[in-house]
């Protein structure tokens, strides 16, 4: 045994292993041949299997001006945290303290007390330190953290583990690598009538909870193929494919971005073909206002006003238009594309949050959602101090612990501001009101005559501080906290109109994004330069995929991509000039009022770049990255 680290390492490079090769199930179309399994268990690669089937698909084709088809892949990606995963337990003979680099610290409690109550150990502890990235890659518990804690409970000593890059990248979960093979029917004016098709899923390595979980976003694909659009019918096959890759998991949007990819990408194309300007087949195809509106697909928007978002863009789509021409006749290949999000996000069941006046004065927020960069404590601060009319600078927020708090859920799905916010402006104004009769009974008055401004409750010459109130309440039984599990029966449907300006080097075939507009309604905004800031990033990360990204494999499996030095992420160099506008036309039935839009700016992203390249190089394209060697192809044919 050693303590040294990199002594590990030199002796486990020592240890050689003798494997026996078996055939690999690599690409997709392999699998579903099914000549090889991924497992030799498996009946089939065509691990689970579903159907959306609306409207009369037969008779929206026969009556069809135009019918479109292809196949649009949307490829596998690998989310990239700049913090790998890892894990620290220590265990003392009766309690065992597990850190980790997790989003999910009290499910992975849950989860540590069922595996090890065996094991004599019923007091478990879960630290979510400050974490460096997700993107819904650390949801899940993994195999590791059970491993470091089952260790250090047996060895009765702390044990660590930690990720490198490669390690990472081979095993954390990858996202997207979905495919849509499609027929779309336009009818003369641009309607899109239905889509039929089959939509088939890579869910990597046959790991049946992971993959049901997984599938999750294939059906929701599926389901919200028809955008924010009013299509008469849609026939889509649904399959998940195990193979002999990484599983796949969730990644920011989680089924959302690959739904927006392909029915944007199939109304542009459909505007191509038909000689229309691709903003006004969107126009002509939009849904009407919606509230709480059940789609033919069993999804639910609960708010949306399509047609005015799309008034409000337009003329700054013309501009973008314009610039394009002016770039065409200097000689440049100029191009602009356009995307309407599909989002549904802030997912319940649940969010908890606990509110304390502590005997100093000073207000202390407890969120069970567990941020990993986000920003969101400042979110927090600005609904308590909001709600008790204090300095935000009196505010203290904490997380990611779960001796803070009896229950907590995660950070995920656009939902922390507004489930998890919803649930600290609950617990605030109770707590608020709590004190408040607190005061009342001490002065002697009655509450209603108490006024409350400025952290102090008034009456007339009398005058309670939160601090009073707190160490009053003290002293007539009455804790100074509240608690409150807010619950969200509905998702929320966020949207938004983006744009895209991008110059294509047709000698190089390197295309170079000039400007970018998001126009997006996400309700109430808490904080403006939060949400600007998840669009920017959000924004860059849509079109890495479009442009940069891609995990790639051997023939026998072996990840080659598995570094930043293979792995192409977009950096500041790659970075654009992004305007953005949020104009509040619709808000969530919550407390918050907001929709949430972490998610937004990733969804759009992707085929809105896609669709200004084709623009620009007068061409279609069906596949992603879009790399300077494929645009060369393209512009060769």
């Amino acid at each position: 045994m050693t303590n040294d680290e990199y002594k590990a390492r030199d002796l486990a490079e020592e240890v050689e292993v003798e494997y026996e090769p078996l055939p690999s199930v690599i690409d997709v179309e392999e699998a579903l041949s099914n000549k090889e399994r991924a497992m030799s268990e498996l009946e089939s690669n065509i691990v689970l299997q579903d159907e959306v089937n609306v409207g009369d698909i037969q008779s929206d084709f026969k009556r069809a001006y135009k019918i479109i088809e292809g196949e649009l892949i949307n490829q596998r990606v690998i989310p990239s945290a700049m913090e790998p995963r890892g894990a620290f337990a220590q265990f003392d003979g009766k309690r065992l303290t597990v850190w980790s680099s997790t989003q999910t610290p009290f499910d992975l409690k849950k989860s540590l007390s069922e595996i090890l109550s065996e094991y004599g150990v019923n007091d478990i502890r879960v630290i979510q330190p400050y974490v460096g990235g997700a993107f819904g890659s650390k949801i899940i518990n993994y195999a590791e953290e059970f491993v470091v804690a089952y260790l250090s409970v047996v060895t009765k000593r702390p044990i660590k583990w930690f990720n490198s890059r490669t390690e990472d990248m081979m095993t954390t979960n990858h996202g997207r690598d979905m495919r849509l093979r499609f027929k779309a029917a336009f009818d003369s004016e641009g309607k899109l009538l239905g889509i039929e098709g089959t939509l088939i899923h890579d869910l990597g390595a046959p790991f049946e909870d992971i993959n049901r979980d997984s599938f999750w976003m294939t059906t929701t694909a599926a389901r919200l193929l028809i955008g924010r659009y009013k299509v008469n019918s849609l026939k889509i096959r649904v399959l998940g494919v195990a193979t002999n890759k990484a599983f796949i998991g969730a990644y920011r949007g989680a089924g959302r971005p690959e739904a927006t990819y392909f029915i944007e990408r199939i109304l542009t194309l459909g505007a191509r073909e038909l000689g229309l300007d691709q903003y006004e087949v969107r126009e002509r195809n939009v849904m009407d206002d919606v509230n709480f509106t059940k789609l033919p697909t069993g999804l639910t928007y609960d708010s949306g006003k399509y047609k005015e978002l799309l008034r409000i863009a337009k003329p700054y789509y013309n501009d973008l238009i314009k610039r394009r021409d002016s770039l065409r006749s200097k000689g440049k290949l100029a191009g602009v594309g356009v995307a309407i999000v599909s989002e549904i996000a802030s997912f319940g069941p649940y969010s908890t949050a606990k509110v304390k006046v502590l005997p100093n004065g000073r207000i202390q927020v407890i969120t069970g959602t567990t941020p990993h960069g986000q920003g969101d404590a400042t979110a927090f601060t600005q609904i308590a101090a909001e709600v008790f009319d204090v300095d935000p600078s009196n505010v203290d927020v904490l997380w990611g612990d779960t001796d803070l708090i009896s229950d907590g859920d995660l950070t995920a799905g656009s939902r922390t501001i507004t489930v998890g916010g919803s649930a600290v402006y609950e617990a605030a104004v109770r707590l608020k009101e709590k004190l408040l009769k607190v005061v009342s009974e001490k002065m002697g008055v009655r509450a209603e005559e108490i006024e409350y401004r400025e952290g102090k409750f008034i009456h007339e010459d009398k005058t309670m501080s939160l601090w009073e109130a707190a160490r009053t309440s003290m002293f007539m039984g009455v804790l100074p906290e509240q608690d409150y599990s807010y619950v969200m029966n509905l998702y929320t449907s966020p949207y938004g109109v983006h744009m895209v300006l991008v110059e294509v080097d047709r000698d190089t075939g390197f295309t170079r994004v000039l400007d970018y507009k998001a126009f997006d309604d996400v309700g109430v905004v808490v904080n403006p330069l939060l949400a600007e800031g998840q669009t920017h990033g959000g924004a860059l990360q849509g079109i890495g995929q479009a442009l940069y990204e891609e995990a790639v494999y051997s023939q026998d499996g072996n990840l080659l991509t598995s570094n930043f030095s293979d792995y192409v992420l977009p950096t500041a160099v790659e970075s654009f000039n992004v305007e953005w506008k949020s104009f509040g036309l619709t808000k969530s039935d919550t407390p918050i009022g907001s929709k949430g839009i972490g998610e937004l700016p990733t969804i759009a992203g992707t085929p809105a770049v896609v669709s200004a390249i084709e623009d620009a190089i007068g061409k279609k394209i069906y596949t992603m990255p879009v790399k300077p060697e494929l645009v060369l192809k393209l512009l060769g044919e």
